[in-house]
């Protein structure tokens, strides 16, 4: 007789059981790396990072560790894989943040003044996610809620370059709603804007990649 898996609850996980934690997270790797390899690849094309700088299991590997201390903040209503996907973004950013930190302090004069703010500092604030008290609903957003959905792009067809005229927001809202597949109301909580306002920058998005092919 085959054994039924249960499925860990997030509250075993809030209480601290690093077990259920791991089976919640197991399902999602190889997508975290798929998505980690993407976005060190494209912020390598930038020049904003070396190969050597950071791995995608080192992402991936600091995503979770980051999801393990933040479990407490992940609002009720993000899945465990949109958090994730938004968490691996949030880190890569942070650390992309201290390497402009870095860069900067190299080409100031020794005779400089040391910035007064540490560079590792972590505010809360960083960590925080938008929490709306009702989610709004398609209707309220567009006249045809179908038309995000019949404008998909699939962006592993579309040249790298074409989305490096994106804005850091447009791009990761693009990526989350037509790859990852997340709803827009999610891509809302994980971006921090209404979803009025997601639905408009992806729309905004699709536009400037496609203009970007012709």
């Amino acid at each position: 007789m085959a054994t039924e898996t249960v499925i860990p609850s997030w509250k075993a996980v809030l209480e601290g059981d690093r077990r259920a934690f791991r089976r919640l997270v197991e399902p999602y790797l190889d997508e975290l790396l798929r998505a980690a390899h993407r976005e060190l690849e494209h912020y390598r094309r930038l020049k904003e990072l070396r190969p050597e700088d950071l791995t995608a299991e080192e992402l991936v590997g600091e995503t979770l560790i980051t999801a393990w201390r933040q479990r407490h903040r992940k609002p009720k209503r993000l899945s465990v894989r949109t958090w994730l996907l938004g968490l691996l973004h949030r880190v890569l950013q942070r650390y992309l943040q201290r390497e402009r930190t870095f860069r900067r302090l190299w080409e100031l004069s020794l005779d400089e003044p040391v910035p007064p703010e540490p560079i590792y500092d972590d505010e809360e604030s960083f960590w925080e996610w938008y929490q709306p008290d009702d989610l709004e609903r398609w209707e309220d957003v567009l006249p045809d809620p179908s038309t995000l959905e019949t404008e998909r792009l699939i962006v592993e067809e579309v040249p790298p370059e074409a989305l490096e005229p994106l804005e850091p927001i447009e791009r990761q809202v693009l990526l989350l709603h037509d790859t990852h597949e997340v709803p827009i109301q999610e891509v809302a909580m994980v971006v921090q804007r209404s979803v009025r306002e997601t639905a408009e920058i992806l729309q905004r998005a699709r536009r400037r990649v496609q203009e970007a092919r012709t």
